[in-house]
């Protein structure tokens, strides 16, 4: 090889090899930035981008907040108030955490629910991923920055784009792209996380983040993204201490200790099941009655919800099955509309059997609580069947209950 040349690609390799090397050193000083952060006050806007949504949704948040020890449930005590913009509406409210006892606070009822650590510190524990934070700041792990083992992983790719501004701050703009390993035994799989860090030149702090996930499931790919803008941040002293207190709740609300939501009993074995009538798919209206003297699988589901999904292929093969043999697979949905792109959403999962919706009225009448809900209904319209879920052994218990009663 021409010496000039092969001098000339050690140049590139080495700038190369440097510019990671700048990317991993801008990543791992902003993330010691992050862990040292004791307490202070954010401002920040968030852009969430659901893998079933077509819509972006945009929330604003305030919060207080300081670093607690040895909690095992947050990070930090916190109080933040919250507006979320969704198709058309608004939704506003608060959330405080002492240490002792969650506040959930709406604005729509003026209620806030006080829910004691002591009494139910794993409900606390199970819930608590539907809050909302800064997390490079609160999660104790200063998600979404790498884990050390990453640094060394060949499938985590880092790259310093350049620098840019952010408002007026300037900043390193760096990349992340993580191809995971691949279960092919897992039904939705994740292809791809892209994450980018807008760094602040000076003080290295996350001006704001995103994370993009390409995901694959039912032959059908999904995108999922997020960003956060810190929009304003005093960090390093607390202005007002009882900000974090009970007595920082206003007094409009009414307060009352959390009462766990009793699931309801679903319909009993034998019972007759309630009669509807609903709007399919493409607005004819479909009854109960139409359903006479055939065997009928009712499927209350949503497109959000990630068990609903895992059914899909199954109740789509039962289906292929034993149509021909008297048996109607029926899908209620409640929640979705037509403008959701429901239709397209089921075309890509290859689903044919017969959706319904605007079901909410009638899985209120079916006792239904949680998502999946199955009911199989005889020929003669009574209750054979029922499950909460999905699992590959509860589908081999219900096809085999459909096979006793074709």
């Amino acid at each position: 090889m021409n010496a000039k040349f092969l001098f000339l690609g050690v140049i590139l390799f080495g700038a190369s090899a440097s510019v990671a090397q700048d990317a991993r050193a801008i990543l791992k000083r902003s993330y010691k930035k992050c862990q040292s952060i004791k307490n202070g006050h954010y401002e920040m806007t968030k852009f969430m981008k659901y893998m079933s949504e077509a819509d972006t949704v945009k929330s604003t948040f305030s919060c207080d907040f300081k670093k607690l020890k040895k909690d095992t449930l947050f990070s930090s005590a916190f109080h933040y108030t919250y507006v979320k913009y969704h198709s058309g509406s608004t939704t506003k409210g608060e959330r405080l955490y002492t240490g002792d006892a969650l506040l959930n606070a709406s604005l729509k009822d003026s209620t806030c629910n006080v829910i004691s650590v002591q009494k139910s510190a794993n409900f606390i524990s199970r819930i608590k991923h539907n809050l909302t934070f800064y997390d490079p700041f609160l999660d104790e792990k200063s998600f979404p920055f790498p884990k050390k083992e990453d640094y060394n992983d060949d499938r985590t790719h880092f790259e310093l784009i350049g620098e840019t501004t952010v408002g007026k701050t300037p900043c390193y703009h760096v990349q992340t792209t993580t191809f995971p390993e691949i279960d092919s035994a897992d039904m939705m799989q994740t292809l791809k996380i892209e994450c980018h860090y807008w760094i602040n030149k000076t003080d290295h702090l996350p001006m704001q983040y995103s994370a993009a996930y390409d995901m694959y499931m039912d032959q059908d790919t999904m995108y999922q993204y997020e960003k956060i803008v810190l929009d304003k941040y005093e960090l390093g002293h607390l202005k007002d201490p009882a900000s974090l207190t009970l007595g920082s709740i206003p007094d409009f609300y009414k307060i009352k200790d959390y009462v766990p939501h009793k699931r309801p009993e679903l319909l009993a074995k034998d019972s007759l099941a309630p009669l509807w009538e609903l709007p399919s798919l493409t607005d004819d209206a479909i009854s109960m009655s139409d359903m006479k003297g055939k065997l009928v699988l009712l499927d209350f589901f949503y497109k959000a919800c990630y068990p609903c999904m895992l059914a899909l292929p199954s109740l789509q093969a039962l289906h292929e099955k034993y149509e021909d043999q008297g048996l109607r697979i029926i899908g209620v949905d409640p929640y979705d509309k037509i403008e959701d792109s429901i239709a397209p959403f089921l075309a890509k999962r290859g689903v044919t059997y017969l959706v319904l919706l605007d079901g909410k009225k009638v899985a209120k009448e079916y006792h239904v609580s949680a998502y999946p809900t199955m009911y199989l209904i005889g020929r003669n319209g009574k209750i054979l069947f029922s499950q909460i879920g999905y699992s590959e052994e509860a589908e081999k218990k219900l096809e085999k209950i459909i096979l006793e009663h074709l």
